[in-house]
């Protein structure tokens, strides 16, 4: 898949080589890790990616991706002064796991965002490390208090398969315990 993926970044425009280059380093990093993770998805949404800059009063952190526009949102002013390579690769996690207008287990009304972003920034730690200034330390450590309830393995599969029903039978089930 790695050659697929790096063929359809070469036709997309609107990237720069370095950012190009930038993304196949993470996404060899991830396929390291996660093996077992169909990317048909970033694949496909890689044909069209756009970067671009947006206002800092609309976009809070270094960067975000927008999965229903298909494009990574640069809060210039934060991301220079960043770990460029851990937020691309945050940024990354919701383009492989983006559906619809959402990505990972966060669903349309956004009920699991909180979840969903301190998941995603654990597993972006996982893989490039952490970083000094981290945006979701309340998110991180409430995701990992949930993991504990419901367990690691139901987190997983649910954000890798957005699955944000699964996350709610578990909550659910755990309290009837």
């Amino acid at each position: 898949m790695f050659e697929t993926i790096k063929t359809t970044l070469s036709t997309n425009e609107n990237l720069s080589e370095e950012v190009k280059n930038d993304i196949l380093e993470l996404v060899k990093i991830f396929q390291q890790k996660f093996a077992n993770i169909d990317l048909t998805n970033l694949n496909e949404r890689l044909k069209n990616l756009v970067i671009k800059r947006e206002s800092m009063y609309l976009v809070k952190q270094p960067c975000k991706y927008n999965p229903f526009t298909n494009e990574i949102l640069i809060n210039l002013g934060r991301f220079e002064e960043c770990d460029a390579k851990h937020w691309l690769m945050h940024c990354l996690l919701g383009i492989i796991t983006a559906k619809d207008s959402y990505y990972g287990f966060n669903n349309e009304d956004d009920s699991l965002i909180a979840l969903n972003e301190g998941y995603t920034e654990i597993i972006t730690n996982y893989l490039v490390g952490d970083v000094e200034e981290n945006f979701f330390t309340d998110e991180i450590i409430m995701t990992n208090l949930i993991s504990k309830i419901i367990g690691e393995e139901t987190l997983y599969n649910a954000y890798f398969t957005n699955d944000s029903k699964s996350i709610i039978r578990a909550m659910i089930e755990a309290e009837e315990k």
